[in-house]
């Protein structure tokens, strides 16, 4: 896949239309799924359910884009056993298939969820898996104009009608820092040119989806390696906050290997003095 485009294009999909997804189709994406998909964890034992408009009332009262019902005549969910990275791996494995759906040229939307026990109850589902990620997609009501929300705090909200052209929250050069976090020494020798492997996959990951676009992350780059960090986010839950991570991984991971292969990220790196503010937390390290 052409990871860089589909990152690119990739939207968040609100309404969809009742056209079902063909047999074939959700065939392709279970095979992906099966064969293909990105794991930050591998050896993290998952399923994937289908589910469509039979259990749509249920599963969007348990589960839904904060709150708002979305109708999609298809879900993904993702199961999982538990570990200390599971939604960090499940929102890597998920973006990957929510790309997979974009390059199907089907539309999009993360759910949100609180509860794994409601989920398992009202869908029937009986497996020691927990659940871990849900997606809804189909094809999405054709719109204008797409509306993008900057919400910097709940009395903050910038608003931009959006056309064609895809830009970041917050920009490369706001997300990334050099030695340690707030640092912007000598950035430019490593993120000075768009076609650069380095500014290249930041640019994927500035490009991720978050809760209400807010991005509680950034990145240290230090000693040949990148770092990962987590912000505090005061709206995010926990569950929410790891799926992110996941995806934004996920987003870093596809664009840098396409320039230099095999990227393995430390999911428990040793704690560097990177001078993080309090709150902030290394959530992952790997070697550019």
């Amino acid at each position: 896949m052409n990871y860089a485009a589909l990152i690119q294009n990739r939207k968040s999909t609100r309404e969809f239309t009742d056209k079902q997804v063909s047999f074939p189709t959700l065939e392709a994406i279970r095979g992906y799924y099966l064969n293909k998909v990105h794991r930050l964890v591998p050896e993290l034992k998952t399923q994937l359910y289908f589910f469509g408009t039979e259990t749509r009332d249920a599963l969007e009262r348990a589960a839904g884009y904060h709150q708002f019902l979305i109708g999609a005549p298809q879900y993904l969910v993702l199961m999982s056993e538990k570990h200390p990275a599971a939604h960090l791996n499940a929102g890597f494995m998920m973006e990957d298939l929510i790309l997979k759906l974009t390059e199907l040229e089907l539309d999009s939307c993360w759910l949100t969820f609180t509860d794994s026990e409601e989920i398992k109850e009202v869908l029937g589902i009986e497996s020691d898996l927990e659940v871990a990620a849900i997606a809804a997609f189909g094809y999405g009501k054709k719109t204008v104009k797409r509306i993008k929300l900057n919400i910097r705090s709940m009395s903050d909200i910038d608003i931009k009608t959006k056309y064609r052209y895809m830009e970041p929250k917050r920009s490369v050069r706001e997300l990334a820092f050099v030695d340690s976090w707030g640092s912007k020494k000598n950035l430019e020798n490593y993120i000075g040119f768009f076609d650069d492997m380095l500014w290249e996959a930041l640019y994927a990951a500035s490009n991720s989806p978050s809760y209400l676009n807010r991005q509680a992350y950034g990145f240290v780059i230090r000693n040949g390696s990148v770092s990962l960090i987590s912000r505090p986010d005061e709206y995010n839950t926990e569950i929410d906050g790891d799926l992110s991570l996941g995806v934004v991984l996920l987003h870093f991971t596809a664009v840098a290997e396409h320039w230099a292969g095999k990227i393995r990220w430390n999911l428990q790196p040793e704690e560097a003095d990177l001078g993080l503010p309090e709150g902030h937390k290394l959530v992952a390290a790997a070697a550019i």
